[in-house]
């Protein structure tokens, strides 16, 4: 398995931003390669995911390359002071991966823990087009009135609410149908509450999900067992297999 470190000038953040990418091994061929954008929490970076967990490990065996991009406390929305991280990754980050590797064209993988949970969530859902598996750990989701408590603009949280980006989603579906959306939460983690009331949220208005509760907090030992399941369902989707 091979780690590349990535640097490239975003235009949605006016700046250089850094990437770290799990590339396939030879074994699984010259490609074009499936990707997989895997998002980090507050507290972390992009090498979150490499250094504290085992993702190099886990996304082994399987054809696709797993990016794991730098989005610093953002909560990787669009912000009006200029922090455009949804425009980054959605954009800008998506260009520079497929300029740098051979990726398959077609949609993308998207998971994350905590406050990258909450990303995956949004951005998955509100780019279905981009976005065929969604897979959030320990998701630190807000409502409309806990983003404008955050600093949001009433426009911002009307954007980056996901309980009316689901709402909206389900009311106008893609021709490739939703994607599939998958969360999961320790039952001694100071999120549980909120992934609990999403779900509830989901299952009031019928948007087809899956919801998973298991021992464990907010901690890097649980998002570690976890991302294995995250990443079988991304393999089927994105239709790979493990070698």
């Amino acid at each position: 398995m091979n780690l590349a470190t990535m640097q490239f000038p975003s235009a949605a953040l006016g700046r250089h931003v850094t990437y770290t990418a799990i590339l396939p091994e030879p074994r699984h061929g010259p490609g074009p390669f499936p990707v997989l954008y895997q998002l980090h929490g507050r507290s972390d970076d992009h090498t979150a995911w490499v250094v504290f967990g085992r993702l190099v490990r886990h996304v082994a065996p399987y054809p696709l390359i797993a990016v794991c991009p730098d989005g610093g406390v953002s909560g990787w929305r669009n912000r009006s002071r200029g922090e455009r991280y949804e425009d980054f990754v959605t954009a800008d980050l998506a260009a520079h991966v497929a300029a740098s590797f051979h990726v398959r064209p077609g949609p993308a993988a998207i998971g994350g823990l905590s406050m990258g949970g909450g990303g995956a969530i949004r951005l998955g859902l509100k780019h279905p087009d981009l976005y065929a598996s969604i897979w959030a750990h320990s998701s630190g989701l807000g409502t409309r009135q806990r983003l404008v408590d955050d600093g949001a603009s009433p426009q911002e949280a009307d954007a980056d609410d996901v309980y009316g980006i689901a709402e909206r989603l389900l009311q106008a579906p893609p021709a490739a149908g939703l994607p599939r959306l998958t969360m999961d939460c320790g039952v001694d983690d100071g999120l549980v509450e909120r992934n609990r009331d999403f779900h509830r949220h989901l299952v009031a208005i019928g948007f087809p999900h899956s919801y998973h509760e298991h021992p464990g907090a907010h901690t890097w030992e649980y998002w570690d067992l976890h991302v294995r399941e995250a990443l079988r369902q991304h393999a089927e989707v994105l239709g790979i297999q493990a070698a």
